[in-house]
């Protein structure tokens, strides 16, 4: 990256739908459109139909605000059954993610955001079996024409061990700032290492400890570091997957304070 380039300057800017206050679909989305957003990704789950009712109906409603959808989020709370050696429960784990896909084909969304990380504390290293789920998954995906974009959590080595066995352009990758910055062995080395795969972002900040979730620039994460390791050819949106708090602003203000920190970031200089 030329050293006076900011990062994704011609980027779209986008956030999360699922950030923090549980409102109506249509009302999350006339919010984020109002705030000065693009696009967003959706969170394909439980909660938001519990919250909005049908998933079935959440495109159409997001795109009616003028958003445009980037991806899906799926649930990853069993996201270690993919690595089950309980044939099971791992066939049920793929045959789900397999529908999540034909969810994003049927609707028109590009992409989908996927786990191959348990989601729980001192999780074991890889193991050859989240190949196979991995590969048949991609491969599912691939006559779909969804692409899957990983991404990093808990261990990093699941990412690099998926990409070093699995090549294709339907299987990509999605960086997660804060993941990457309390969860590594080495800061930035996925970025680094992966750039050149990267499709999609969860760009947040934390404070050094836990997995917080705020808008950049207002924890302690090295956004100049974020920057200097930024693949210079990346053309996909700037994604934030920040939450706040309901108790102690309204929706509007917060999703204004996060755009505003999106163009300082996005501006940011090495």
């Amino acid at each position: 990256m030329n050293r006076t380039e900011n990062i994704a300057y011609n980027s779209k800017l986008g956030i999360f739908s699922w950030f923090g206050w549980r409102l109506h679909i249509s009302q999350r989305a006339k919010l984020i459109k109002d705030a000065g957003f693009d696009t967003t990704c959706l969170w394909w789950a439980a909660e938001e139909r519990a919250n909005t009712g049908s998933l079935d109906d959440l495109p159409k409603i997001v795109r009616d605000n003028g958003l445009e959808i980037d991806n899906v989020h799926v649930p990853f709370a069993e996201a270690h059954l993919l690595s089950s050696e309980n044939q099971l429960e791992r066939r049920g784990m793929v045959d789900m993610h397999k529908q999540w896909i034909e969810d994003c084909a049927r609707h028109k969304i590009p992409k989908l955001v996927f786990h191959t990380c348990p989601a729980y504390d001192n999780p074991p290293p890889p193991a050859d079996v989240l190949l196979d789920s991995v590969a048949e998954i991609v491969e599912f995906a691939q006559q779909a024409r969804v692409i899957l974009a990983a991404e990093n959590t808990r261990r990093r080595d699941y990412i690099d061990f998926v990409f070093e066995r699995i090549d294709c352009e339907y299987l990509r990758f999605c960086y997660d700032s804060g993941h990457d910055f309390i969860w590594s062995d080495e800061q930035i080395a996925v970025l680094k290492r992966w750039g050149h795969k990267l499709i999609m972002t969860h760009l947040h900040d934390n404070k050094g400890e836990n997995d917080d979730h705020l808008i950049p620039l207002t924890g302690k994460i090295d956004w100049q570091k974020v920057v200097a390791a930024w693949p210079k050819d990346y053309k996909g949106p700037l994604m934030l997957e920040v939450v706040g708090n309901p108790e102690t602003e309204s929706p509007d203000v917060f999703l204004k304070r996060a755009f505003e920190n999106l163009i300082k970031l996005k501006n940011l200089k090495i």
